[in-house]
């Protein structure tokens, strides 16, 4: 997700781990790159963009390894 505080932005995954830096408003390319590099996953999931911090991420790769589904 994006938080929005005092004017800045930055985003955050659903267990709460945040990216480094905060935003301006007109720097969203910005941030978004910068997360990347962090390495946050940002991807569009049924309609809605899922922002995944690195820990979060690897968790899942590691529990979808050997699945049949």
């Amino acid at each position: 997700m994006i938080e929005r505080h005092a004017g800045r932005m930055q985003i955050v995954c659903e267990c709460g781990a945040a990216q480094r830096s905060t935003y301006a408003r007109d720097e969203f390319d910005v941030m978004v790159a910068d997360a990347r590099a962090e390495g946050f996953v940002i991807e569009k999931i049924a309609g809605e963009w899922a922002h995944t911090c690195p820990d979060c991420a690897e968790q899942a790769k590691r529990s979808k390894k050997g699945s049949l589904l």
